[in-house]
């Protein structure tokens, strides 16, 4: 007698007591849903399935999913793929939050992921194992890649929030971007200058974004942006700003004095005189992700006269910490620790962070509040998700809006 049932997967059968998964049925279920599967869970809770298939004779012995904000590094095998029947499909079940969006990867190795060697920081581990990652071919939405990293899928629960600004359509941008190589901070670097439609022959309101390069290039931003005047938001020049490599980036982003005396002494004047920039700082934003969005912080915090906004996305504010690259010497100073020795002034700040960024989201609800406690101007919120440019390519425009605020509207006025 052979009896079948549904599970997460598609139709099994079941014969003399043995659950046989019927590959084809999973298969034509991963081409009409696309991946991954989801499928009912707890109250607020979802079941997603990723599947991966096992090359014919490539030696592939493991198979781990890599998902932005839901696995642990340290504890690999606990979303470990399994072979799912007979076949070469390996699958893992993972029960999510309905609203988690994130990206995520599959690892195929011949070998188990192992940990760091005595003369490696997990930094520099983690960032090796990576180099594994593929995408998976069934996800429907486009693949995306930051920083020089390996492309990964996209999964969004059915509960997960729009974005607003985003859209995963191939659009082309409909302003002018300007590229430009010049000195700052000692560095010749690439710096990409985007004129969005509606924007001002002068007077000209500032968006300075940092790691440039993921912004202008592995996820343009511009087509977003486009999306400002549009929707009755002053419409800034948007100044992009390449971190070069991981040491360079690692020396300027968090809290350089000596960068932020690039950016007002030689960036700024620069845009004034050739670009027809305002004056204003109400009108100048930072802004940026993880050690950017500490940097735009900084900025903000300790040159009002020329920053009157800053846009933190996932910003650093762990810093400094033992064991991650560039770190400064023992007399550097946090940005809470930095607040103790401030007065209030007219800078407003626009921050977010996800729910599952367990390094450093406590303390960006501790900058939060210490800002607020101080009379600082702060609009803060949380996504379901990890430290992913998922989250922050649709939050940036986000919270550039929010600071520039309505095209009719008065420049803000400032305190202090």
């Amino acid at each position: 007698m052979v009896l079948r049932c549904t599970l997460l997967l598609g139709e099994v059968v079941l014969r003399k007591g043995v659950l046989v998964f019927d590959a084809d049925l999973v298969e034509r279920r991963l081409r009409d849903e696309g991946s991954p599967l989801i499928d009912p869970g707890p109250p607020g809770r979802v079941t997603a399935t990723f599947v991966f298939r096992v090359p014919a004779g490539s030696g592939i012995r493991h198979v781990y999913l890599e998902a932005n904000g839901i696995t642990d590094r340290h504890d690999p095998e606990a979303h470990a793929l399994k072979p799912l029947g007979e076949g070469d499909l390996w699958s893992v079940s993972v029960v999510l939050p309905e609203t988690w969006r994130g990206g995520y990867g599959f690892l195929p190795r011949t070998e188990p992921v192992t940990r760091p060697s005595d003369d490696e920081t997990e930094w520099e581990w983690w960032r090796g194992v990576l180099g594994d990652l593929v995408t998976d071919p069934w996800n429907r939405l486009p693949s995306y890649s930051s920083m020089g990293q390996r492309p990964r899928s996209e999964a969004v629960m059915p509960g997960a929030p729009a974005q607003l600004w985003w859209r995963h359509a191939a659009e082309e941008a409909r302003g002018v971007l300007t590229e430009e190589m010049r000195e700052l901070a000692g560095v010749r670097r690439r710096i990409w200058i985007y004129e969005p439609p509606g924007l001002a022959e002068a007077g000209r309101p500032v968006l300075v974004v940092f790691d440039g390069k993921v912004t202008a290039v592995e996820i343009p931003l511009a087509p977003a942006l486009d999306r400002l005047a549009e929707r009755g938001v002053r419409v800034p020049l948007v100044v992009m700003i390449d971190s070069i490599d991981p040491a360079t980036r690692s020396r300027e982003l968090p809290c350089s004095a000596d960068f932020l005396d690039a950016l007002t002494g030689d960036l700024l004047p620069w845009l004034r005189a050739e670009w027809r920039t305002t004056a204003s700082a109400a009108s100048v934003v930072a802004a940026g992700s993880s050690y950017g969005g500490l940097a735009a912080t900084y900025a903000a915090l300790h040159a009002p006269r020329h920053f009157g906004g800053a846009v933190s996305l996932s910003g650093s504010f762990w810093w400094p910490r033992p064991g991650m690259p560039g770190q400064p010497d023992e007399e550097a100073q946090s940005v809470q620790q930095q607040l103790d020795g401030l007065d209030v002034h007219g800078s407003r700040f626009w921050m977010t962070a996800g729910e599952l960024e367990p390094r450093l989201i406590a303390e960006n609800r501790e900058v939060r509040d210490l800002l607020r406690a101080k009379g600082f101007d702060v609009e803060y919120r949380e996504f379901c998700g990890g430290h992913d440019y998922v989250h922050w390519r649709d939050a940036l425009v986000a919270g550039a809006a929010a600071l520039l605020g309505p095209a009719a509207a008065r420049e803000p006025r400032r305190r202090g």
